[in-house]
């Protein structure tokens, strides 16, 4: 049985009890909402404007056993998240003269026991703030991002000053067991908390309080038509999340096909080595994709080779090593005078087709390959990598963060380079690299 004793409000005479022992810092009147200072003569501190009522059935100086444990409910705290829509919820603080301080909440219906540790390693969490931890052999995971959370009310004692408006943030890491730990940053002061479900029957009998699941007062009632307006959107949110996930599969599976089907496609309708001019016809018959014109020199890549393309008597295409031509201007590679080949794609109608090639030596063989119905794989597998990296991205997550950054980093860099070669692939990296620590000192600086 705790001690406890009385003592008037400095500011409304009222009489207040003191249930919390030697480590209460400060005690809120119900009567007039003011902070009374317990180390410095009971001073007002502050004062609470927008006071709430206490509508639940647990009240202040009540006492009940939890895990073996009495325990005295010495105050309550009313918070709210600053995200739309802003959530709302309280808790009340316990005092045992034996196992100090704790706390007991309720969320969606349930009763939930809260304390400290004081065993957990913050220096590693805050070197990298990971997606998991493991704490006493159990795993918990982070299902979402911190979150703001502000004191809007509180009554009774407190081991700490809080005041309307203070705020902190939060990251929840859920376990198994219904169990979770929460880590919460105020300024410069970082504490940890364990939390575990309680069944609620035995709480309220262990509180004196009768308990029926059936009884509702008209908070629950208010605040279960609230639950389930948040279910009913939840559950459109992951409808419409799952639509995205069909649809990413559905692109993955599409571009899959478009691959394997480009291995297949393609068939050679004109092919020769030339070390001399040369005028040859040939046919396209299918243009349903594109037609690729592929050079290729065997030795030394410096000798100038020029191309022309006629249909219908009209040029549509022409490259040398230092000028690039086309009808349709689309997907062009010029030739490169000290490269030893060149692969060019155009889209051709059906029809027949001149291609006339010369050269400025004898002594170099190229090789002249053209295809139809071909699948441009440069554009293919960078989409495809980018919706694998979007499926994979909930296994990222759930990785340690500098793990999850360095891999999106790889398969990103990939992909720039496979769409924007290696120069521009590394100005945008920078860039983005500049922009998130940008942000993340942002998010420090909060």
């Amino acid at each position: 049985m705790s001690k406890h004793y009385a003592i008037k409000c400095t500011n409304c005479a009222a009489p207040l009890s003191i249930l919390g022992g030697g480590r209460v810092s400060t005690v809120t009147c119900s009567y007039c909402h003011s902070v009374l200072d317990m180390n410095d003569h009971y001073k007002v501190l502050t004062r609470f404007t927008n006071a709430k009522t206490l509508v639940g059935d647990f009240q202040i100086g009540m006492r009940g056993n939890i895990k073996g444990v009495e325990w005295t409910i010495i105050g309550w705290i009313a918070y709210h998240t600053a995200e739309f829509p802003a959530e709302e919820w309280e808790e009340f603080f316990l005092y045992s003269p034996t196992h100090g301080y704790a706390w007991l909440f309720e969320e969606n219906g349930k009763l939930y026991f809260s304390k400290k540790v004081r065993d957990f390693d913050l220096l590693l969490w805050q070197k990298k703030e990971p997606r998991t931890l493991f704490y006493h052999k159990g795993h918990y995971l982070q299902k979402e991002a911190s979150y703001l959370t502000y004191i809007e009310y509180v009554e009774g004692e407190l081991n700490w000053i809080a005041k309307f408006g203070d705020k902190f943030t939060t990251w929840d890491y859920e376990g198994v067991g219904f169990q979770s730990l929460s880590i919460e940053k105020n300024g410069e002061e970082i504490e940890v908390y364990h939390t575990q479900q309680l069944k609620k029957s035995d709480i309220y009998h262990a509180f004196g309080l009768e308990y029926s699941p059936k009884s509702q007062n008209r908070k629950t009632i208010e605040k279960k038509s609230i639950e389930r307006l948040q279910e009913e959107t939840s559950s459109t949110l992951e409808e419409e999340d799952q639509k995205i996930k069909y649809g990413f599969w559905a692109l993955f599976i599409l571009l899959s096909l478009f691959s394997i089907f480009s291995l297949f496609s393609d068939n050679i309708v004109y092919k020769t080595d030339y070390s001399k001019d040369i005028n040859q016809t040939f046919t396209i018959d299918k243009n349903t994709f594109l037609t690729s014109i592929h050079l290729k020199v065997k030795g030394n890549g410096t000798a100038n080779n020029r191309l022309w393309l006629y249909h219908e008597g009209k040029e549509v295409f022409y490259i040398d090593s230092q000028t690039v031509r086309s009808i349709h201007n689309t997907l062009l590679n010029p030739w490169d005078r000290d490269a030893i080949g060149a692969t060019i794609y155009l889209k051709l109608e059906k029809g027949n087709y001149i291609i006339l090639a010369k050269k400025d030596t004898n002594s170099l063989v190229t090789t002249l390959t053209i295809k139809q119905h071909v699948i441009r794989l440069k554009y293919i597998i960078p989409l495809l990598l980018i919706v694998v990296l979007i499926l994979l991205s909930p296994y990222f997550y759930l990785l340690n963060g500098s793990l999850g950054f360095i891999l999106y980093s790889i398969v990103g860099g990939v992909i720039l380079y496979l769409l924007f070669g290696i120069f521009w692939t590394l100005g945008i990296l920078f860039f983005l690299f500049t922009v998130a620590d940008g942000y993340k000192k942002k998010d420090s600086d909060v």
